[in-house]
């Protein structure tokens, strides 16, 4: 009966040392070792999300007088898409992607390409289907005049009051941040997801 009880025993610490173990593992890190790479996501952000929610790339509109004076959209199809400037930061889809890429997660990002370089459907039964932002056509890069901004105010974040809340896990953080925008001066928390990686953080959800 002694021998039962001490292996009983054992075979309880066993399972709870394995238990605080997974718990361990399953735990959000602490805020000051992510703090650094965090704040770097969200201001690289910004830049990205103007080609995604906000004003997009600069373009050359159509039908004004400079337009009409050197016939710039002369014989083309006035098809919703205007021509990206060459002096734009971004000449490529694929650039535009690489950027993406660096800021946002796996998952989250696929979705993003699918509105913005293919196309989204909103209603499948009816065939509705919102055009890409985006399209690349020997080389040159077009930008549909009919998808309107999202996002046309400015978002200030407060670092110093960024916490991680619940539910966060050790691959998974959601951030509580007080946050503004020129549009709303009005602080408020706004809240942001993480997902790691191959051992990087990466934005899981929009940060505009």
């Amino acid at each position: 009966m002694k021998k039962f009880i001490t292996s009983l025993l054992a075979v309880c610490l066993l399972l709870s040392v394995t238990s605080l173990a997974s718990c361990a593992r399953s735990a959000p890190p602490p805020l000051e070792e992510v703090y650094d790479e965090l704040v770097d996501l969200i201001e690289a952000s910004h830049e990205v999300n103007v080609l995604l929610f906000g004003a997009g790339l600069p373009t050359y509109p159509r039908g004004n007088a400079e337009d009409t004076l050197i016939h710039r959209y002369y014989g083309v199809t006035d098809d919703g898409n205007l021509y990206v400037t060459p002096y734009a930061k971004y000449a490529y889809v694929e650039d535009m992607k690489e950027a993406i890429a660096a800021v946002y997660g796996s998952e989250y990002r696929e979705s993003l390409y699918e509105s913005v370089f293919t196309g989204h459907a909103i209603a499948e039964n009816v065939g509705t289907v919102l055009p890409a932002r985006y399209t690349q056509t020997d080389g040159r890069l077009y930008q549909s005049e009919s998808v309107e901004a999202l996002v046309k105010g400015v978002r200030t974040y407060d670092y110093a009051g960024m916490r991680i809340v619940s539910p966060s896990t050790a691959s998974h953080l959601r951030v509580s941040i007080p946050s503004c925008t020129d549009a709303d001066p009005e602080w408020r928390n706004v809240y942001l997801s993480f997902v790691l990686e191959d051992g990087r953080w990466y934005l899981d959800s929009p940060s505009c």
